[in-house]
Order: C-alpha cells, then structure tokens, then sequence
C-alpha cells in the first residue's frame, strides 16, 4: 500500500533544496562591507522554513541543525553581531551541510560520519561564539521629540490568505498565542470586503493592525504566523516610542538633512525621493539601485504564482500534441486534394483555422517545457567561489541573460559541458596573480557567462579574461598525435575546435581541477546531442570565449524536405546555408573518386547521398546532368549535399528513432509526413563522418 504523506515529503525535499539554494545565492551575492538588512532576513526566513518543515514531516536531524544555524543568523540580522567574510563560509558551510542531510534524508539514511564530523565541529564554533566578537547595536539617527513611553513590542500588519478557511487555518490561535507572548491590542481593516453579491463564504477578505507589547523577540512572533506568512502579507515593526510613525518630511529632515519643503516639492513634481536623497548627499546613488532591485525581486516573488507538474505527465502532453499535429498535417493534405475539385471554400477556411489553433496549442505546450537558464547559471557563483580558494586567483563572475528560457532537457544535459568549460576556464585560461600584474591586467580575473536568442537559437557564452588559446600549442599536440599532417597548417579556428578531441589536452601539468582531457570531449559529444554546435573564439593574451549554440527545443524541428532516389529526408534548417543548382562541368574529381565545386573561390567536398546511403532508384544520370546540391555545415566543416528534388521548408515533430528500432549513424530522428510516409532526418555531423570513413575505405 502507498504511503499518502510520501507526495508531501518529496514536495518538502523540492522546496528546502530550492530554499537551500536561495541561502546559498544569497551569501555568495553579500556586499560584506554593505550587508542589506533585507539579504539578512531573506537566509533567516529560509533557514527557518526549512527547520519548521523538517520538524512537521518527521526529520529532526535538519530541524536541529538549521536551528542552530538559525542561532548564528538571528543576533547578525538584529544587529548584534557583524557579517564577516569568515562567518559567510561557515554559513556556506552549513548549506552544503544542509544539502547532505536533505539527500540522505530522501533515501532513508542517516548522514555519512565524514559530514556528521563537520557538523559537530561546526557546532561545536557556534557554540563556542567563534564568528566574531559582538559589537554594539549602531546608534539610530535622531528623531523629532516624542511623548515619552516606555513600551517595547511590535507594531503588525497580518493580511490573511484568501484560502485561510479552505485550509482549515485556525486564525482565533494567532492571536490566543499572541496574547500569551504580552499585551496584544487589534484593528479589524474591513475595507476589502465585496459586495454581498460576490462574497463568497469560503474566502477570507480580513485584515487587522495589532500592537503587541511584549519582552519577546521578533522570531518568537514570526513563529506564531509560520503558516500562514505569504510574500508580504505580513509585516512585524519595532514599535516607536509612541507607536506613531514621524512624518516623512521630518524623518528625511533627521536621516539625510531634507526638508519637508523640499519633500513637497518633490511629490508636487512627481520627482523620486531616492532621486532627492542622492542630492542630499547621505546616500549613494548604489544604495537606492539595490533597495529598488530589492524591491522589484520582493514584488515579483509575490506576484509570482507557480504549479508543481511532474516531467512524465508534461512529456507525455508534449507527444499527445505532436500526435495532434501530425493527425492535422495529414487531414490538410487529404483536404487539399479533396478541394482541387470541390472548390469548397468553407472547408477550406475551417482548416486554414484549425492549422493556427493547432500551431499555437503546440507553441503555448512547448512553452510548459521551458525553463530559465537560471537553473544551470546558478550553481556556478559558488564553484567559482571555491576554485578561486583553492588556486589562489582573484575571481570575478558575472551573468547575462539568466532569464532566456530553454528546453527542461537542455537544461539538464548543460551541466556537464558547463562545468567543464568553467573550471578550464579558471584552471587554464585565468592567470596567477602575479602573471596579471605582469602584463598589465587587473588582478582579479573575469568569468562571464551570457545567454541570450538569436535567429531561433539560443546562444550560451563562457568567456574569460585570461591568456587564451595558443595555436602554437595546438599544432604540436596535435601533430604529435598524428590530428594534422606535419606539412599542413589549418585555420586558427580549425586547430581550438581540436581540443574537444578525446584525450587532447596542453595542459603541462594535471590537476585535480583539469587537464586530463577528458572534459571537452563530454562537452562536445553533449552538445552534439542536443542538436548543437561549438564556436571557439580566442585570441591570445585576451582570452577566450566558448559558444554553444543550441535549438530551441528537441522536440519540434525546421527542417528542409529533400526526396533522395525514392525516400524523403529531412535536413535540419539549422545546418543549410543555401540550396543551388549548377552546371555539370563545375563538379570536379579530385583524388580518384571524390567529388569537389568550386563556391565563390571555395572548394566544397560534394556527397551524393543516394551512394554513401545505399539507394535504390534511379540512376544518377539525372543529378549528374544538372546537379542539385544542399550546402550543409557542422563542426567548422562544410559540405554539398546532391540530391534529387526539393520538396520545401517545414516544422516536423521529431520521433526517436532509437526508441522504436536502433541507432542508425547519419541518422538522428524520424517524422511521419502529411501524406502519411515516414521521412528520416539526417544528422549532418554524422553524415560528414560517414563520408570521411567511407572515402578512407575506397583509397
């Protein structure tokens, strides 16, 4: 029998990964000579979430641990305690920790003795205070004279969720319990009630103002609200010595030196205030940039409304749609036929509309699939915090495009070939300090990654400051290992795609970094999976940038449909540069039986497909008279394709060919046509190959 908490306890795993991540983010991202109140906050509420989780699903090994992590965050929010660089790789630390007890956890055991070790030791510092010595809470600026009182607490504002009553949320507790914790005054905020018409008594419309006077602290009465905290529907406040809020022309006069006047003035021309408090000269104009990127993330995680779908029921909607595009493809060309002699015009505007509905019903489910690259970028600001450490280089990363979204697919498939060119980058390409401050660069070395969309592909660039490719290099290795022939010397751009070779390496000594040259091999044989292609752009002394170009998605394909003897192929669009027709006298046969052209000084290797596939048919008679060719290229090769007829351009769902019968070298897929018929799609870098093979077997 199933166990029914056990989708409650993945869903609990799901999100303290996430929360895990978020803390981890959070550090790494810490101005520690400017912490952010607000950053504070954002790694205690997720600390938190995850110890109050743990403990309801029945783990009280991460329910004590994060408590005591919490120990540690609580008096460094409150401003007790400062944030040092120190502290944060304690708390990174303590992540990773987290992480540990989280996948154990999942399979049911306990945490292996090499991380209950650093646990205790880690422990063991905070309970010996070893993050630094307490420091006295910064003087506030002074206000404008109050009546005096002498009560301490919060002011709070608790707007309930709507579904607080269909979840059987019990909000006469909160405030029972609140009361317990001192002197609890409440104001019942009405103002968002419907009308009577749209009340609908399941949903809960209340909000109250309290003020709580009470010795406890501020995460005793988040405790409280655990449950029922949502974005920004609560706020907790240190009350004011009369629990009246100052103006805000007096508290900009007391903090910055603005008048009220001036604040006026301000609202009266529509100015920012963060604009007149730069004026002012007491705040930076970086200070507001993070307070309203603060803001805006605040927003945007509240706005934000998200569904927990499992890959397996979204796959199998993605292949009920391309069957639903296939079964329209075909009635349209039946239809098509049917019309030629009918001439029936609304028949024919019905399916001109049911191709458009389709082709958006297709559009809007591939869209379910992707996901921001964020998911792969986001675990890099860490790496390159520990390789930095680990090598002695002074590191920088930044990133671009985080929000271009991918294939779910690709996004898994990344990791490795992005890892792999990282870590090369900072193992190989980032040079020492002191090669830095030799030529003249600034010490700290740059990792950049982008990703950005262009011409329906998504680009993904790693790019580094550091000492580039040296082509030199490149042509010995490769000689050495019999790559290039000794008399020849290939393009700057042809000798970097050689280090994607198995086990090429220049790399003078191995480390536990890189070196091996195993790595670059995984990256290109990765990419090439997904449909992809390599760019290698370096220049040395100023370093190097890897470019991965993928499709969108690997499910749908724009293809060219080309009829070879009697079959019909696919080429993937990507891969065609142009498609021509020429004279016979401009195909030329060089070394015995392989067939060149000369393209605008350039000569290209011509393939006659119906020969390297073994196809039956007509005879090349035909071709050779006036012969069609594809221009192709794939890896930096390129090549013309001889085939019989172009049949156009279309989008065709892609079948996997392994699936339903076996790998087949030249081949990366199927798609079933209109009429019904089966048409191959052609993989172009395994084409190139079966010809480079095939040619080596005739001489």
């Amino acid at each position: 029998m199933s166990d029914p908490m056990e989708q409650f306890r993945n869903a609990f795993f799901e999100e303290a990964t996430e929360l895990a991540d978020g803390m981890e983010a959070t550090l790494l991202a810490l101005d520690i000579s400017a912490v952010e109140t607000e950053d504070l906050h954002t790694i205690f509420r997720a600390a938190h979430s995850i110890k109050g989780n743990a403990g309801t699903f029945g783990f009280p090994a991460i329910a004590a641990f994060t408590h005591q992590l919490e120990s540690v965050m609580d008096p460094v929010r409150q401003g007790v305690r400062p944030m040092t660089s120190e502290l944060r790789e304690q708390l990174l630390q303590g992540v990773d920790l987290i992480r540990s007890h989280l996948h154990n956890a999942r399979q049911g055991e306990p945490l292996p003795p090499k991380d209950q070790q650093a646990q205790d030791l880690l422990v063991e510092r905070i309970r010996n205070q070893e993050f630094g010595a307490v420091v006295p809470t910064p003087s506030a600026p002074s206000m404008p004279a109050a009546s005096p009182s002498t009560a301490t607490g919060f002011s709070i504002r608790f707007d309930a969720p709507r579904d607080a009553f269909r979840r059987g949320v019990n909000l006469e507790r909160i405030f029972r319990d609140l009361g317990k914790l001192g002197s609890l005054q409440t104001w019942l905020d009405t103002s968002h009630l419907p009308g009577m018409g749209d009340l609908d008594p399941e949903d809960c419309h209340l909000a109250w103002d309290l003020r709580l006077e009470t010795a406890a602290c501020r995460t005793e009465v988040e405790e409280i609200f655990e449950f029922v905290a949502e974005g920004d529907n609560l706020r907790i406040a240190p009350l004011t010595p009369t629990d009246q809020v100052p103006p805000l022309g007096e508290i900009l006069e007391a903090v910055a030196g603005v008048s009220p006047a001036d604040v006026r003035e301000a609202l009266a021309q529509q100015k920012p205030l963060g604009e007149l408090l730069v004026e002012s000269g007491k705040v930076k104009p970086e200070a507001v940039s993070r307070a309203l990127d603060q803001q805006q993330k605040k927003r945007s995680q509240t706005d934000a409304a998200t569904l927990r779908v499992s890959t397996e029921k979204i796959d199998r909607l993605v292949n009920l749609v391309g069957e639903l595009v296939i079964t329209q493809a075909m009635l349209a060309q039946a239809a098509q036929q049917a019309l030629a002699s009918t001439g029936e015009e609304p028949l024919a505007s019905a399916l001109l509309q049911l191709d458009r509905q389709t082709r958006e019903l297709q559009e809007r489910v591939m869209g379910i699939r992707m996901v921001p690259v964020e998911m792969v970028f986001s675990r890099f600001p860490r790496m390159i915090h520990e390789l930095g450490k680990q090598l002695g280089k002074d590191l920088e990363l930044t990133l671009e495009g985080q929000a271009t979204e991918l294939d779910k697919t690709f996004i898994e498939m990344l990791v490795d070939p992005m890892t792999h060119l990282v870590r090369n980058a900072v193992d190989h390409g980032i040079e020492t300090r002191e090669e830095r401050a030799r030529t003249g660069k600034p010490v700290t070395g740059t990792i950049a990654l982008r990703a950005y969309s262009r011409g329906g592909h998504i680009h993904i660039e790693v790019r580094d400051d550091g000492r580039g490719l040296d082509p030199e290099r490149i042509l010995r290795k490769a000689v050495e290992r019999g790559l290039v022939p000794p008399e020849t010397r290939p393009s700057d751009e042809e000798l970097n795609l050689l280090i994607f070779e198995p086990g090429f390496s220049t790399a003078e000594q191995v480390s536990d970094v890189s070196g091996r040259g195993v790595g670059m091999d995984v990256v290109r044989q990765n990419i090439r999976t997904l449909g992809g292609r390599i760019e290698v752009d370096s220049q040395p002394g100023r370093g190097s940038t890897f470019r991965l170009i993928l499709p969108l998605t690997l499910a749908i394909l724009d293809g060219l449909t080309v009829r070879v003897a009697d079959e019909t192929f696919v080429f993937p669009l990507a891969s065609v540069l142009e498609s021509f027709q020429c004279l016979p006298d401009d195909v030329r046969t060089v070394k015995g039986d392989r067939e060149v052209i000369n393209l605008r000084g350039e000569f290209i290797p011509v393939i006659r497909l119906k020969r390297l596939l073994e196809l039956g048919g007509d005879s090349d008679e035909g071709a050779r008279a006036r012969p069609l060719l594809v221009l192709v290229e794939a890896e930096g090769r390129r090549a013309a394709m001889s085939v019989d007829e172009l049949l156009g351009q279309q989008q065709v769902v892609i079948k996997s060919l392994e699936t339903h019968y076996r790998r087949v070298e030249g081949i990366s897929g199927a798609t079933i046509l209109g009429d019904g018929r089966v048409a191959l799609i052609l993989d172009v870098p395994g084409i190139l190959r079966l010809e480079a093979g095939a040619a080596l077997a005739r001489a």
